[in-house]
């Protein structure tokens, strides 16, 4: 198996992982805060769609209005 094979999937087992451990601690959260969580806890918006089964683009939406409720948007 090449390096890059193992990789990957050591990563999407991790990503599994992170999902179930997520599940019980946050079952009554919305999307919106999972996303808040896993973002400040230094995840980017793949890796938080990944484990949350959402799109990139459904993320990246989701942060920058976070982004913008904490005034830190760029506008």
């Amino acid at each position: 198996m090449a390096k890059k094979d193992f990789e990957e999937q050591i990563l999407r087992r991790l990503d599994a992982v992170i999902a179930l451990m997520l599940e019980p601690q946050t079952k009554e959260m919305n999307v919106k805060d999972k996303v808040e969580r896993l973002y400040n806890l230094g995840l980017d918006y793949n890796q938080i769609a990944t484990i949350l089964n959402k799109t990139p683009g459904n993320i990246a939406v989701i942060i920058n209005s976070l982004k913008k409720k904490d005034g830190k948007g760029t506008n």
